[in-house]
This record gives C-alpha cells, structure tokens and sequence, in this order.
C-alpha cells in the first residue's frame, strides 16, 4: 500500500488487517478473512465507509515510506469497546492504539 501511495481511512474494527496472519502460514490475503469480517469489508466498501486516500506529495509520499505516516487507520472503536481509540498501522508492520478516539 504504502510504496503505491495508499492509505486506508477507517478500516472496519475487528476485522483482520491486510498482512496480518490468522495461522501460522504465510498471509493469504482476503481468503484470510472469516465470513464475518468478509461481509463487513464489502459492507465498508460498499456504504463508502472504508476510503482509500491516494498520496501524491512526493514528502508527503516519503513520510509514509518511511513509516512517520500511518499506512492503514483503523475506525473509532465501537461505544461498548474496551478500546478508547483505533488501530494505527505503518509500512513497516509497527502498529499502534493512537488512532481514532471513540
């Protein structure tokens, strides 16, 4: 995502993010996702709640390279969640709860 200049803006909460294994195999992608997290990733799309920003500024391009950028942000945590903000995730797999307040 990040070396084409992508962010994902509100990836759906509890639904596993791009790269992440479910197993102990290699990542395989959206066949990785349960049913569940499947629908609710069409529902993202589909309702244009998951936005997909396209970085051009070339510094804007290198801070997200060099993970000084989130790559992937995750949506507000739900009201009945433990979490008081969101998923941050960087190009170079650091990831972090600093993201959305709920």
């Amino acid at each position: 995502l990040a070396r084409r200049g992508y962010v994902l803006q509100d990836y759906p909460e509890n639904v596993l993010m791009p790269g992440e294994k479910r197993s102990s195999a290699r990542s395989k992608g959206i066949n990785d996702l349960l049913l569940r997290e499947r629908r609710v990733f069409a529902d993202a799309l589909k309702n244009n709640l998951l936005t997909v920003k396209i970085i051009t500024k070339q510094s804007a391009l290198a801070n997200l390279m060099a993970s000084r950028m989130p790559v992937i942000i995750e949506e507000a945590p739900a009201p009945h969640s433990n979490h008081t903000r969101g998923w941050r995730w960087y190009a170079d797999g650091r990831s972090d709860r600093q993201g959305l307040p709920r």
